[in-house]
C-alpha cells in the first residue's frame, strides 16, 4: 500500500472521533445556549396587574401568577438603579411608575422586580425612559436594604419601551 494511503487511513481513524466530540461540543453548547435565552417571540409579555396577584401577607397567589414562575417573560416598567452605571447596569429595580422609588415609603413587595442582567444581555441605559426588560421570572420573596421585593428576574436583556403599533380610531359618526 502506497504510504500517502496508509497516512490518510491512519489520520481518519484517530482525527474522527476526536473531531466527532468537537463538533457534538459545539452543538450542545448552542443547544444550550438557546434553552437559556428564548427566542423573542417565547417570552410571555405580562401586565403588573399580574403582579398584584401576589398577597404578600400570605403567600397565596393567583393561578395565573403561579404558572408564570421560572417562565421567560417580557414585562415593562420603570428603572431604579442599584449600582453604578458607567458601563450599563448589572442589577436595578423594576417598578410599574416613574413615581416610585426605594424611599420610604417604598413601592409594594408585590410592585418592585429585582433584576440582574446575564454578562451578554443588553441593559438598559438611563436615558432610555420605560423599558421592556425580558427573562426568566421567579417569585420569591426576599428582604433587602431597599425593602422587601417578591419578584426576581434573570434578564436575557432589554431595550426602550415603544407602544404597540395600533390602528387608528374609527372616525365617530356625526349626529343628523
Amino acid at each position: 500500500m502506497k504510504t500517502w494511503v496508509k497516512f490518510a487511513l491512519i489520520a481518519s481513524v484517530t482525527l474522527g472521533p476526536v473531531l466527532g466530540v468537537c463538533v457534538y461540543g459545539v452543538i450542545r453548547h448552542r443547544a444550550h445556549a438557546e434553552a437559556d435565552s428564548p427566542a423573542a417571540s417565547a417570552y410571555i409579555e405580562v401586565d403588573w396587574r399580574v403582579l398584584r396577584d401576589l398577597d404578600v401577607a400570605t403567600g397565596q397567589k393567583s393561578k395565573e401568577l403561579a404558572d408564570l414562575d421560572g417562565k421567560a417573560i417580557k414585562i415593562p416598567g420603570f428603572v431604579v438603579p442599584l449600582d453604578d452605571d458607567d458601563h450599563g447596569l448589572s442589577e436595578f429595580l423594576l417598578v410599574p411608575s416613574p413615581q416610585a422609588c426605594i424611599h420610604v415609603p417604598p413601592p409594594p413587595p408585590n410592585q418592585m422586580v429585582m433584576v440582574r442582567m446575564k454578562k451578554n444581555g443588553t441593559a438598559p441605559q438611563r436615558s432610555w425612559g420605560p423599558v421592556w426588560v425580558k427573562g426568566r421570572l421567579h417569585i420569591a420573596s426576599n428582604d433587602s436594604q431597599y425593602g422587601k421585593i417578591a419578584y426576581m428576574l434573570h434578564a436575557d436583556g432589554s431595550e426602550p419601551y415603544k407602544m404597540p403599533d395600533e390602528p387608528l380610531p374609527m372616525p365617530m359618526p356625526q349626529p343628523k
